[in-house]
């Protein structure tokens, strides 16, 4: 066996894949696509593996199992060492995080834990609420399962390569797994309810292996871009700026919940990770550039220890995002303050794993000793109080249970409505009526345009919007009048399951209310949502619309709501939530209201966000204090609207 020599060109490319993916789990509002960058980790190892296997001269059953082993002792050890220590530290300061996290250890280390995400349904893109610091294990998981097979097929095939022609029935075979596996993606992708299912299934993401080890098998044929840049005579460096400004600019506008992602980006994006990577190996390969380390500078140095750490930075990055967002939930300091603590956590962190587990030890014996350590800790869970369990069982029953009574109200509000709609039709149809008759009775005539003129004042008071003094936003001190004024107006509210959650409250104050609520619901659903609530049973007075808790928000999805409400006065609530996005969210929504008339922010966040007593669990829904005082400030802001 040869031995291997490292290529710097992709010790940088690991450094850029890391960090793209470290943004996307800390601040996915400034970077949505960088879950793309773990396609490229994946592509890179079917390079790097067949290229290990072109090393091999007879690759039997003993070599088979020796790859396998080292490949795990390099895999695994760092693995239980984190989980171990990880879960020791939550259950030292905080158990919330720990009983989170309990679960989903034993699938991680067992590497199911992306079947495991697919079998309860778990969401890589929706994660509020929620504490599990071992979320991203389903990539080294799937990374096993994906070692697993692309050796277990190349020793069948070394196997009985007598009856093939060696490489070519790997290209052909490679080939037909990998459109196999996209194929399978496509068809998933016409179902929103799968996007776990694709995100987490090994089937519909094996290609990205098979495509790597593709573009190894097929390196040869990557010497034609030379010539094909000379024939057109311009750089072949452009050829990579190409490719890298690709790989870059996925990061920024690629969504992980459009199924269009799944249906053609993925697909195109892969085989472009397996360009780059050719690209970059032949490039080096026939010193096309060169790469000297002595002369790199303090940037690309530094780069170049991200990626020789990257694996390291990848174990530790998300976990300690999961510890910083829960120590920051209930706080408005700045999150940059959040995102300095964890760049240089992370990095301590990850340069101790390396350390320590980079010097020789009795792996055996480590093995047990951490295989054990999980196992207890597993057990000891079932004997410690879970302090979210019954919260969260509690919230989860309010919900289901408001979510039936909205129903039975909404039904009850529509009747209500068509009533006083043939109500006014048949005032109208008198009126049309008596209007008939007025040419034959001069007195009558006379008489009906004394009532019709009554009846106009009548509507002008009725309809002449009342005036209100303008009071502190957390001034929840309601007169009679405003209580009066609160009842008889109608409302029409669209939201998620905070909106659901408070429902009763709102209702005490706003009987006259249609609202639709979904679990999960984001505000790019919004502007459908309010079109069909209008087109079937028509608007209140005022429109009301909470959904910014579960992340995605664009201008554009608050100008159609506003469209969409033909002059109401709609009334947007901000959130308070764990998330990085929160403040991003926030801002949207304060600045479109600053500048839109009609457009009324309620800042929950202002009175909420350092008020943890208000909160379940979760950190996102209002507990019963919590659900009131988001009512009235509801209220209030609709008053104040009013306000002259």
């Amino acid at each position: 066996m040869r031995k291997q020599k490292q290529i710097d060109s992709f010790t940088f490319l690991r450094a850029i894949f890391i960090i793209a993916i470290s943004i996307f789990h800390s601040s996915v509002q400034f970077l949505p696509g960088g879950f793309m960058a773990v396609i490229g980790f994946f592509v890179m190892s079917g390079f790097l593996m067949m290229k290990k296997l072109n090393t091999i001269d007879d690759y039997d059953f003993n070599e088979f199992k020796s790859i396998i082993k080292k490949r795990f002792k390099k895999l695994l050890p760092s693995l239980y060492f984190v989980i171990s220590l990880s879960l020791v530290f939550a259950l030292i300061f905080s158990r919330i995080i720990f009983h989170d996290s309990i679960k989903s250890s034993l699938p991680t280390a067992l590497s199911f834990q992306n079947l495991y995400q697919i079998f309860k349904g778990g969401s890589y893109f929706t994660k509020n609420g929620y504490f599990d610091m071992f979320t991203h294990f389903w990539y080294i998981s799937m990374q096993v399962q994906f070692i697993l097979i692309f050796y277990l097929v190349n020793y069948f095939i070394n196997k009985y390569k007598d009856k093939f022609s060696g490489k070519n029935i790997k290209i052909y075979l490679f080939t037909l797994i990998s459109a196999i596996s996209i194929l399978l993606m496509i068809i998933f992708s016409f179902d929103k309810n799968n996007i776990s299912r694709i995100y987490y299934g090994p089937d519909v993401r094996i290609n990205a292996i098979f495509i790597g080890a593709l573009a190894y098998l097929l390196i040869d044929y990557f010497s034609k871009i030379f010539e094909f840049a000379k024939e057109k005579n311009f750089s072949e460096k452009y050829i990579l700026y190409a490719l890298l400004f690709l790989t870059f600019i996925a990061y920024f506008f690629v969504s992980g919940e459009n199924l269009y992602t799944y249906r053609i980006i993925i697909p195109i994006y892969t085989l472009i990770q397996a360009l780059l990577i050719g690209v970059l190996y032949s490039y080096e390969k026939e010193n096309k550039f060169v790469i000297k380390k002595k002369e790199m500078g303090i940037f690309k140095t530094f780069l170049y220890y991200i990626g020789l750490r990257s694996y390291y930075i990848y174990l530790w990055q998300y976990i300690i995002s999961t510890f910083l967002s829960y120590a920051f939930a209930h706080t408005s300091k700045s999150r940059i303050i959040a995102y300095i603590l964890e760049i240089i956590i992370v990095l301590i962190l990850s340069e101790l794993t390396y350390v320590i587990l980079n010097r020789k030890f009795d792996f055996k014996k480590y093995f047990i000793i951490t295989s054990a350590l999980i196992l207890g800790l597993n057990a000891l869970a079932f004997f410690i109080p879970n302090p979210k369990e019954k919260d969260m069982k509690e919230l989860e029953k309010r919900i289901s249970e408001n979510q039936d009574n909205i129903k039975k109200n909404n039904e009850k509000y529509v009747k209500e409505q068509k009533k006083k709609e043939n109500k006014e039709n048949l005032e109208k149809s008198k009126n049309q009526l008596s209007n008939e008759n007025k040419e034959t009775d001069p007195k009558q005539n006379e008489s009906n345009k004394e009532n019709e003129n009554k009846n106009k004042n009548k509507n002008k008071e009725e309809n002449k919007e009342p005036v209100f003094e303008k009071k502190a936003y957390d001034d929840f001190n309601f007169t009679d009048k405003e209580k009066e004024f609160l009842k008889n107006t109608s409302i029409t509210a669209v939201g998620d399951s905070v909106l659901i959650n408070i429902d009763p409250f709102l209702r005490e104050f706003n009987p006259n209310l249609y609202l639709d609520g979904e679990v999960g619901r984001q505000m790019t659903d919004g502007p459908k949502v309010l079109q069909d609530i209008k087109n079937k049973n028509g608007l209140g007075n005022i429109v009301l619309v909470s959904l910014g808790s579960n992340g995605t928000l664009s201008e554009q999805n608050m100008v159609d709501i506003l469209n969409i409400s033909e002059g109401r006065k709609v009334y947007f609530v901000n959130t308070v939530n764990s998330q990085s996005w929160e403040m991003t969210i926030n801002s949207k929504i304060k600045k479109f209201c600053d500048e839109n008339k009609n457009a009324y922010m309620v800042d929950w966040y202002k009175f909420a966000k350092e008020k943890a007593n208000l909160f379940a669990k979760d950190m996102v829904h209002p507990e019963v204090e919590g659900a009131k005082a988001y009512r009235n400030l509801i209220e209030r802001e609709i008053i104040n609207s009013f306000a002259k």
